[in-house]
This record gives structure tokens, C-alpha cells and sequence, in this order.
């Protein structure tokens, strides 16, 4: 119950930020799509294209969501930058590798060149190595299982590329498996 009032709190805060700044919108129809993409970005961080697909979800026509995207953005709520190095940052500890980072971030509709500052998050090969390993570590028990060793290194590196490694990273994590 505390969480649902302090999303309350969080919505009503932006509606009232909102009119301090810039008064209100002219028509009704704009307004309620800034109010669904506040209510929406109090959950959590959103992309542009991701906010837009669910205001156009929620039947909002392309000039209402246009006005609510700018609305945010002009207010500080929508920011591509600060949500792919979020996403970024959770997805290596989580670990991924970039390539499935770049591959996430560019189905959120992030720019390439923000997701290069982003990757900066996954850190450089020898980071990418020492997390594979750790991953690889996890992962022993159900590897151990498999007596050839040949398919057994087969299957760590079909993991850590499913993971989003880089082959080169993948064979020196590999190397002693």
C-alpha cells in the first residue's frame, strides 16, 4: 500500500510540476496522454520509442503522443542517455556481454552512438573475461556433467555467445574448461 501512494505522490508531483512550468495543456486529449506517460514513467525509465509505443497502445493519436513526449523531455522524465547506460549497467552485472547489450539497447530504439557510450559499462576484454569466467563457474556443475571435453567447451561457448560474448573473449574464458 505505501508503494502505491508514493507512485501516487510521484504522479501527482509531475502533474503539478508540469502546470507550474508550463500551465496546461490546450486540449484534453493532450493532456491525458501526458498524464498516462507520467503514470507510466513513475514505474520506471522508458525510451523515447518505448513510451511512445505504449501511449499509441493506449490509443493516443500521433500529435498527443508527440506533445507528451516533448512535455517530458523538456521537464527531465525522458531521457534515452540516462536509461541505456541504466539498462547497460544492469544487463553486464546480470551477465550479459555487449553484444546482447547493443542487440537490447537497439530494440529500445537507443541511437548508436549513445549505446557506444553505453557499452562503456560493460567494460573493456579483460572485465568481459573475468565476468564470463565467473559465469562459466556458475554454470560447472551442469558443464561437469559432460565427460568429452571437447563438447563440453562446446557448450560453455555456446552459452557465453548466447550470453552476448564476443568470441575472443569466450575463448580465453574457455581456455581451461
Amino acid at each position: 500500500m505505501g508503494c502505491l501512494r508514493s507512485w501516487r505522490r510521484s504522479v501527482d508531483c509531475m502533474k503539478k510540476e508540469n502546470h507550474r512550468q508550463f500551465g496546461s495543456l490546450p486540449d484534453k486529449a493532450n493532456a491525458s496522454a501526458l498524464e498516462s506517460a507520467f503514470r507510466i514513467l513513475a514505474r520506471r525509465d522508458h525510451t523515447c520509442k518505448e513510451l511512445a509505443v505504449k501511449l499509441r497502445q493506449k490509443g493516443f493519436d500521433r500529435s498527443a503522443i508527440a506533445g507528451a513526449l516533448a512535455r517530458c523531455r523538456e521537464l527531465g522524465y525522458l531521457d534515452d542517455a540516462k536509461t541505456a547506460v541504466i539498462i547497460a549497467g544492469h544487463l553486464a552485472e546480470s551477465g550479459y556481454g555487449p553484444l546482447r547489450v547493443r542487440q537490447t539497447l537497439g530494440q529500445k530504439g537507443i541511437d548508436e552512438a549513445t549505446i557506444e557510450h553505453a557499452l562503456a559499462r560493460c567494460g573493456d576484454e579483460e572485465a568481459q573475461v573475468l565476468s564470463a569466467r565467473r559465469l562459466l563457474e556458475k554454470k560447472a556443475s551442469h558443464l561437469n556433467r559432460e565427460g568429452d571435453p571437447w563438447k563440453r567447451r562446446q557448450k560453455a561457448y555456446r552459452f557465453l555467445a548466447g550470453r552476448g560474448f564476443a568470441s575472443a573473449v569466450i575463448n580465453r574464458a574457455i581456455a581451461d574448461v
